[in-house]
């Protein structure tokens, strides 16, 4: 009896043992069950949310397009209303108008040409004293002005005017032997070799001292041999004997005064760094520059009077009024009012953009010389002038690594 009781009492728990197990095993089906159901629902919902973000790549080739073009037209609105970014309109602003001074740059050796080519024209002493007159009266008010030496944080002073009249003097070097080679070759050669100034420039730099960057006698290498293939290409009109077949003197004196206006840039420079008031050394270098040419039209008036063999008659036909319009022309536009957009256009634009957009001057005196004079380069004299724009623009840095800042 003990003993079936105690089995029986034995076997009870181990009934209520398998019922609480079973239980629990219906419990964990349970909630497995749940969980799978809950899992099942968040994949379905993210099929659903994937599914419902989905599209079709020509919709989103057409909501790109779609988008661009709204970009667009929010940016033609913001010009036209004037609600764009104030700093990229002036600097928009100032690359225009450094193209334009490039473009009256390259108006100049066409204009003398043109001068030359009348008869009747001027000599070069001459037509020099004229325009340099008539480039003083328009700087005329800049130089009665009582700050056109600066204010007292710049060097003044006898330094000052010595600075002013050397650069008159590079300055004379340049546009007079200029003005003379257009004598004996065409415009655009001459603005083409007026251009290799950049070939000189680093040369000088070192001699003083300057270090030059690799990138800098790189583009000094291209625009010399810019220089070669130019005078290589047989567009000279008179040939210089015993020199080379295609050169002429008037190619020879372009040379040398892109030589003595890199003198001129590199001076600049160092008058900047002297402490002298730039707008006021260019103000003051134009009027010793026109007493200079004064002196050297006197000297022309004197030689013909005097009858010293080969003068020329000064200004034969000073009557002529297309001649009086084009000296105007040369002075108040690419001498006075380029020298000014210059300064202007260059305080939005870096000084790297800057040589880039006034590289292009020579293709415009290519331009405005085949319009006006019927001026056109063999297919050597287009190469050589790319070689040294591109000389230039390579000298300057415009393809040199950018360093980023911090």
């Amino acid at each position: 009896m003990r003993a079936s009781v105690s089995a029986n009492a034995c076997a009870r728990p181990n009934l209520a043992e398998r019922t609480r197990g079973s239980r629990r095993g219906r419990g964990f089906l349970t909630s497995a069950r749940a969980k799978s159901s809950s899992v099942a629902a968040v994949v379905v919902k993210a099929r659903t949310a994937n599914a419902s973000r989905w599209v079709s790549p020509h919709a989103t080739w057409t909501a790109s397009r779609t988008a661009r073009s709204r970009t667009r037209a929010v940016r033609a609105s913001a010009v036209l209303t004037g609600e764009g970014d104030q700093e990229e309109r002036d600097r928009n602003a100032g690359r225009l108008l450094l193209v334009s001074v490039a473009a009256m740059y390259g108006t100049l050796s066409v204009c003398l040409k043109m001068v030359f080519e009348t008869a009747g024209a001027p000599t070069a002493g001459v037509l020099g004293g004229i325009r340099g007159l008539m480039t003083v009266l328009c700087f005329t008010p800049m130089l009665l002005a009582k700050g056109s030496k600066g204010g007292p944080e710049y060097t003044q002073g006898a330094g000052f005017w010595r600075a002013a009249c050397e650069l008159a003097l590079w300055n004379l070097g340049n546009q007079g032997l200029c003005n003379v080679a257009l004598l004996f070759t065409d415009a655009t050669r001459v603005s083409f070799f007026t251009q290799a100034s950049i070939a000189f420039t680093p040369f000088i730099a070192s001699i003083g001292g300057d270090k030059v960057r690799r990138m800098t006698w790189l583009g000094c290498v291209l625009a010399f041999v810019g220089v070669a293939v130019l005078g290589m290409d047989g567009g000279a009109s008179t040939e210089l004997a015993g020199f080379a077949s295609s050169f002429n003197f008037g190619d020879l004196l372009s040379i040398a005064g892109a030589a003595s206006y890199s003198m001129y840039v590199y001076r600049i420079g160092h008058f900047a760094k002297a402490g002298f008031y730039g707008q006021g050394l260019q103000v003051w270098k134009n009027a010793f520059l026109a007493a200079m040419y004064g002196g050297w039209a006197l000297y022309d008036i004197f030689a013909f009077s005097s009858g010293v063999p080969g003068a020329a008659v000064p200004f034969a036909a000073w009557g002529n009024l297309k001649i009086w319009a084009l000296l105007a022309f040369s002075a108040v536009i690419p001498g006075c009012l380029a020298d000014l957009t210059q300064s202007k256009g260059q305080e939005t634009v870096s000084a790297s953009e800057s040589s880039v957009l006034l590289a292009g001057e020579p293709l415009f005196a290519a331009l405005f010389g085949a319009i006006t004079l019927g001026e056109f380069l063999g297919p050597m004299g287009y190469a050589g002038g790319s070689l040294i724009v591109l000389g230039g623009l390579v000298a300057s840095g415009v393809f040199g690594s950018k360093k980023v800042e911090a």
